[in-house]
């Protein structure tokens, strides 16, 4: 098999369903052509993410099967139809057939779009979601024309219903892409969202335990890391200095981990006058201590002066 040769593969694989030429037989030449050759090959399945069929496919190539023999076959791998179910899809929905290049150029189109949208991560944007809508023939255009009519509802949206959607739900908390995303598809963009939260929630609770030896409870670390957008390393720089008001004392319990970072991030009230209280008292008594020790000493050494 000669480079060319493999190159023709390609081709015909890439154009599946629109080409095909079926007198193509590959025929076994020199090594180096040979290693050339598969490496094409193997390359070009990796891209299209189906490196797992390239021992078959060059081993059926090498047998002298013809092209069209190897699609067939390609076309009936578990891995191909799960890569491109959408192109199955297309067919039991009555529509025309497509070749794997429009499908991964439709793919790219679809995420470029998402991502100009300013859409959030994992919104619309794996190959099962372009599956779907390749299946229904939904074309990039149709998709952009939905998105803008999402985006035009954001613009105009009562901006009071914009602020209450940010501040109780952490919807367009990074910014207006998951607004437009919750417009449209609110199922799929809370989920989206609620997954970000979820994630940054826990890693301000994770960062809570190494600065304090306590963690922050859901309520509070999800508005902190919602509303407040609170990071990891603000966790870290404002509690650490803190953690002593987490441990109990002879006079008082202390306080906890949830309710220093409720008062140092200007979340409730209650709990900054209790924070307050706790550090006052604290340093009352700490100052009385210090007075009686001095006390203490001085009466020490006027007694061993008058004994003198």
């Amino acid at each position: 098999m000669t480079p060319e040769e493999a190159r023709a593969f390609i081709d015909q694989f890439e154009n599946m369903d629109t080409v095909l030429d079926d007198s193509a037989v590959v025929d076994a030449t020199d090594e180096q052509d040979r290693r050339n050759a598969l490496e094409i090959i193997e390359d070009t399945l990796s891209d299209y993410g189906l490196e797992g069929l390239t021992d078959r496919v060059n081993a059926m190539l090498m047998e002298g099967s013809s092209v069209e023999s190897v699609l067939i076959q390609i076309k009936d791998e578990d891995i191909f139809k799960d890569r491109f179910k959408g192109m199955f899809t297309r067919r039991r929905n009555g529509h025309p057939a497509i070749s794997p290049a429009e499908y991964i150029n439709l793919e790219r189109d679809y995420r470029n779009l998402m991502e100009t949208a300013g859409l959030p991560k994992n919104f619309y944007d794996s190959t099962d979601d372009f599956a779907e809508f390749i299946g229904n023939d939904l074309s990039v255009a149709e998709m952009s024309q939905r998105v803008s009519m999402a985006a035009t509802a954001v613009a105009n949206v009562n901006p009071e219903l914009k602020n209450q959607l940010r501040e109780l739900y952490g919807i367009g908390v990074e910014n207006d892409g998951e607004l437009v995303g919750y417009f449209l598809d609110p199922e799929r963009g809370v989920s989206v969202i609620e997954q970000r939260l979820q994630m940054e929630s826990a890693g301000l609770s994770a960062a809570a335990i190494q600065a304090t030896g306590q963690g922050i409870a859901k309520p509070v670390a999800r508005q902190l890391a919602g509303v407040q957008q609170v990071q990891q390393r603000e966790i870290s720089q404002r509690l650490a200095p803190q953690a002593g008001l987490t441990r109990s004392t002879l006079s008082d319990a202390g306080t906890t981990t949830t309710e220093l970072a409720a008062a140092e991030f200007g979340l409730d009230s209650e709990s900054t006058a209790n924070i307050r209280r706790l550090r006052q008292t604290r340093q009352a008594r700490s100052q009385r201590q210090a007075g009686s020790l001095a006390t203490g000493m001085g009466v020490v050494g006027l007694g061993s002066s008058e004994i003198v």
